[in-house]
């Protein structure tokens, strides 16, 4: 079939979105199909490909349309900024498919689903979060797509109370590029490959600081936690490997307060896409932090691909203990713990020391169930 994935932000980016956007297009492409990515002239993207950004051999077709780049413009005032840029590009799209030949449209933007509702080609919904707005017009727009995808089970559950279709709706959370996991170095070569201390136990954050540009992710609560295991002597050593760098005075002040030095914890800042496994290799215990929030990300959508990296390169876990986790890993997978709660961070830090992997094979069938590959071919024999 021709596939089309249509969205609506740059591409490449260093956001997490589009690692998972060029995972899902690279999976497809691999089933044998004619994939074609849509994307915007929209804001600086990096100067390589998106191919070598992500580390994904060059298996599908990349088009950018020209819009009108209103989030640069200094004559469109902020507030206004993003909806002029989604009408220039909605308008760019119609133009787009009405010469374009596609089977299939997918898209994980909302936004995008007027203009690609008119094209009458049938369309595959991924959802990442919920809108806060204008739901029954939503409704009506998702009820007319061949299928949604939603991340979570509660995700699917509250689309449910709205009045989606349930026989139009699957529920498939991220997944993991396993071939990126295969022949990892061990956990002592690679961290004399990042400089760690060989005579620690590497705690390791591999991951985004914050998600949508201020939410925080728990990492302030790990370093929390690292600090109350140093005062008890223990000799762990405190690895966050992630972006943005505006973030990273922030917790480096806080680890400092905590009388944290740079013999106890390191910021490496965000690593290329294809050193990630090796980074989690150089771990000895993975830990996903959460703090103690009521925002729907961390109740309802969140799928993280930390997550099954973490399980992919096998690798104690310890997990905060959230709805949508338990969709994916339950206790004889992995070490909860409560979100927001540093001492109970530290406490399944050392349990995850002193028991470290988990039911070997139930591991390796999550593993497996969630690989990129396997996730699609579910996805498209439900639409088809």
């Amino acid at each position: 079939m021709r596939i089309t994935y249509v969205t609506h932000t740059r591409f490449p980016t260093e956001k997490a979105h589009g690692y998972q956007v060029a995972q899902v297009c690279h999976a497809i492409a691999a089933l044998d199909h004619e994939v074609t990515l849509v994307t915007p002239t929209v804001g600086a993207v990096p100067l390589e490909s998106a191919f070598s950004f992500y580390g994904i051999p060059e298996s599908f077709r990349i088009v950018r349309l020209q819009q009108f780049d209103a989030l640069s413009s200094a004559f469109v005032p902020g507030h206004l900024a993003f909806a002029v840029a989604m009408l220039s590009y909605r308008s760019a799209l119609k133009k787009f498919f009405a010469t374009f030949p596609a089977d299939i449209l997918y898209v994980r933007s909302p936004v995008l689903l007027p203009a690609l509702l008119d094209t009458k080609i049938p369309i595959i919904l991924e959802l990442h979060t919920l809108p806060r707005f204008f739901k029954r017009r939503f409704v009506r727009m998702a009820n007319r797509c061949r299928l949604t995808i939603c991340l979570t089970r509660a995700m699917r559950d509250e689309l449910l109370s709205w009045g989606c279709d349930p026989r139009r709706m699957l529920v498939e959370g991220d997944g993991v590029d396993l071939e990126r996991f295969y022949n990892l170095p061990e956990s002592g070569l690679a961290k004399q490959d990042w400089s760690l201390p060989p005579d620690r136990t590497v705690i390791g954050y591999v991951g985004s600081l914050v998600t949508r540009d201020t939410m925080e992710k728990g990492v302030a609560e790990l370093i929390d936690a690292v600090a109350l295991l140093r005062k008890q002597g223990l000799p762990v050593f405190c690895w966050i490997v992630g972006g943005p760098s505006t973030w990273l005075g922030t917790y480096k002040r806080q680890a400092q307060e905590r009388g944290l030095t740079a013999q106890d914890i390191h910021f490496q800042g965000s690593v290329p896409v294809r050193r990630v496994p090796s980074a989690i290799a150089a771990c000895d215990v993975c830990v996903y932090p959460a703090p103690k929030s009521r925002h729907p990300y961390f109740l309802r959508d969140t799928s993280p691909l930390k997550l099954f990296e973490y399980l992919a390169a096998r690798k104690p876990i310890v997990c905060a203990d959230l709805p949508p986790i338990r969709d994916i890993v339950s206790d004889r997978i992995v070490h909860f713990c409560a979100p927001g709660d540093a001492a109970s961070l530290a406490e399944a830090i050392v349990n995850a020391i002193e028991h470290p992997l988990r039911n070997p094979e139930e591991r390796a069938e999550i593993v497996h169930r969630h690989s990129w590959v396997q996730r699609m071919e579910r996805i498209l024999a439900e639409a088809v």
